[in-house]
């Protein structure tokens, strides 16, 4: 079975479209998300559609809760709770009802599924050092943790005899004397310094796992966000991907 893990998509239609084409590419069995469908971008409506029609798993994110929970956005900074307000001023209420019903997390075959860390998903804590993810690997059982939340895709490995590490390469083979703990990265706004998309693609038969970027129309989204009087600043992060 090969799985598409998606995360933090943020609005970003463009991106998603790009996406689930390479996605259609690559004969996917299943697509899970990550959660953070909206926010920051500006079809968050369009992208719920997609997503709701293309992922089997759904999981909530942040941005999402914010929608139904708002005194969440309290906790953002001033442009991300800009574009949740902005979020609210036209998303549609059956898309609200279905963020409600969102769960934490999801697990299937050894592998366990959240939108920021397994011990308490709803806390939105993040995992971007090996100190954090040495804290974590104990939290959960499963082999390998798929994340998001940071947009930044990273591979952090356990090892049997040698301890922790953060690996480099985009695409490793698993070990079956190994756990993980791997963010895919973002769909719709990267911070990693590459403007392109990301997600992540399992493949349990083969036991490997790699990064995949796509390309996609980024001055498309922006003027689509300056078009919604969205702040400047979230549109033109997307050419740097930072």
């Amino acid at each position: 079975m090969r799985i598409a893990i998606i995360s933090d998509i943020h609005a970003n239609l463009p991106a998603l479209q790009a996406v689930f084409s390479q996605i259609d590419r690559e004969k996917i069995d299943k697509t899970i998300c990550l959660g953070d469908v909206v926010g920051y971008g500006p079809n968050p409506n369009d992208c719920m559609d997609l997503v709701r029609e293309r992922c089997e798993v759904i999981l909530m994110g942040n941005h999402d809760y914010a929608c139904i929970y708002k005194p969440e956005m309290f906790f953002f900074n001033h442009f991300a709770r800009q574009a949740i307000e902005y979020t609210l001023t036209i998303i549609k209420e059956k898309h609200l009802e279905f963020i409600n019903g969102l769960p934490f997390r999801h697990s299937e075959d050894d592998l366990l599924f959240v939108h920021a860390n397994p011990l308490r998903p709803e806390g939105w804590e993040y995992i971007l050092s090996i100190d954090e993810a040495i804290y974590y690997f104990p939290k959960f059982s499963e082999q390998i943790c798929f994340i998001g939340h940071s947009h930044l895709p990273t591979i952090f490995i356990k090892r049997e005899k040698s301890g922790f590490s953060l690996l480099e390469q985009r695409e490793i083979s698993l070990e079956n004397n190994c756990r993980y703990i791997i963010n895919v990265g973002s769909v719709g706004q990267p911070r990693d310094g590459n403007p392109a998309a990301s997600f992540g693609i399992v493949d349990l038969k083969k036991r490997d796992f790699e990064i995949v970027r796509v390309a996609y129309d980024i001055e498309e989204t922006i003027a689509r966000m300056e078009e919604a009087g969205l702040p400047a600043f979230l549109a033109q992060r997307l050419r740097t991907g930072k």
